[in-house]
């Protein structure tokens, strides 16, 4: 009775452990470049039960014939991920994927013609060490990409999160970014208009080093998504908001507060629209400002320059918010704490809008009204 116990309990412990293998398998590999439909096959019926997947290097050459698997147990990647893609207008796949210990990094098109629309391969991804979207310079192969909203669940940036020539006028797939932890490049995407999508960004930069550079966006001209982030640059910190022809507003608080620091050489803005073309014009904006940035909750106004509706995301909740045009004649006042108000009507110009908070603090900030 016994022995038929002890062994029953054996069974059972074998039976257990294999299930444990089965549903929770731990793969490893070195590097792995997948090509061809037998490259893929071989990797799905290898790796498809895997929760974890250890490697230096996993890369894929998308088309139409090669594709993302679903990979439907897959929750965590230690190491880089990078594919590159022809004749696809979506990517998607890696269904349950929710941690990168490593870089994802979205390669060019082999196509002098990109058709690459929207990817929404990493929509459940919680965090990554890096990001780079179009990292490869190819002049003649523009980039397509229009939407980011598969990274809507990201909230963390371990590195590097760098976004070049891409072609959407907004990044609303990153509304759950919070943290970038070293490195923010934003560069060559001439349709961007704003920055929103960042609004709930609060950290850039690590206490050791801090790269934060804003170049070459032709049409970009509200960054004030980014009034609620705050910049570490304890060490050293390169800062550079560069050659963006219509970008005019650049005193938003987080600048002013890296501006406040003074001890950073690698500082440089110009070649912007005025209002933002030089270190002393921006400093000077900042000076003049009536925001008491120091002691108030972080609070975004954008798009700013705005031509239809404006929305206001504060870390506190608003009591009041009133708006006055340029003569100093009230026109506008909310109690209910509305988080948007429609200029679509009103006249161009400059116009002051006076917030106060819940607790009684108070903030003063500056809308423009274009056409």
């Amino acid at each position: 009775m016994i022995k038929f116990f002890l062994k029953s309990l054996l069974l059972i412990l074998i039976s257990t452990l294999y299930d444990a293998q089965v549903f929770a398998r731990k793969c490893e590999f070195t590097i792995i470049s997948i090509v061809t439909i037998n490259d893929l096959n071989s990797f799905v019926n290898q790796y498809n039960l895997c929760d974890t997947i250890v490697c230096s290097k996993l890369s894929f050459n998308l088309s139409d014939s090669i594709l993302l698997p679903p990979m439907p147990n897959l929750k965590v990647l230690i190491g880089n991920f990078g594919f590159s893609h022809k004749d696809i207008e979506t990517v998607d796949g890696f269904s349950s994927l929710e941690k990168v210990m490593g870089e994802i990094n979205v390669g060019n098109s082999t196509l002098n013609k990109d058709k690459l629309k929207q990817i929404l391969a990493f929509k459940r991804v919680k965090s990554v060490k890096s990001l780079f979207i179009n990292s490869v310079n190819v002049i003649s192969n523009p980039f397509y990409l229009k939407s980011l909203k598969g990274f809507d669940s990201l909230e963390i940036v371990e590195d590097i999160l760098s976004i070049r020539r891409f072609a959407g006028e907004r990044l609303n797939g990153f509304k759950a970014l919070k943290k970038i932890g070293k490195v923010f490049y934003l560069r060559e995407c001439p349709s961007l208009l704003t920055l929103e999508g960042l609004e709930n960004l609060r950290e850039i930069g690590a206490q050791w080093e801090t790269h934060f550079l804003i170049t070459d966006n032709n049409s970009l001209h509200d960054i004030s998504a980014l009034s609620g982030a705050k910049l570490k640059a304890n060490v050293y910190a390169l800062f550079w908001i560069l050659r963006n022809p219509s970008l005019e507003i650049c005193h938003i608080p987080m600048v002013c507060d890296f501006i406040a620091q003074n001890k950073f050489e690698s500082f440089n803005i110009h070649t912007n629209a005025p209002g933002c073309q030089s270190k002393d014009e921006v400093k000077t904006a900042c000076l003049t400002s009536s925001d008491d940035y120091a002691d108030l909750p972080a609070i975004s106004i954008f798009p700013n320059p705005v031509t239809d509706v404006v929305r206001l995301v504060s870390t506190a909740p608003l009591r009041s918010v009133t708006l006055y045009d340029i003569s100093g004649k009230k026109i506008y006042h909310n109690t209910t704490g509305s988080a948007q108000i429609d200029m679509s009507t009103w006249d161009r110009g400059w116009y002051t809008l006076s917030i106060v908070f819940a607790d009684g603090a108070q903030a003063v900030k500056s809308i423009v009204k274009v056409n």
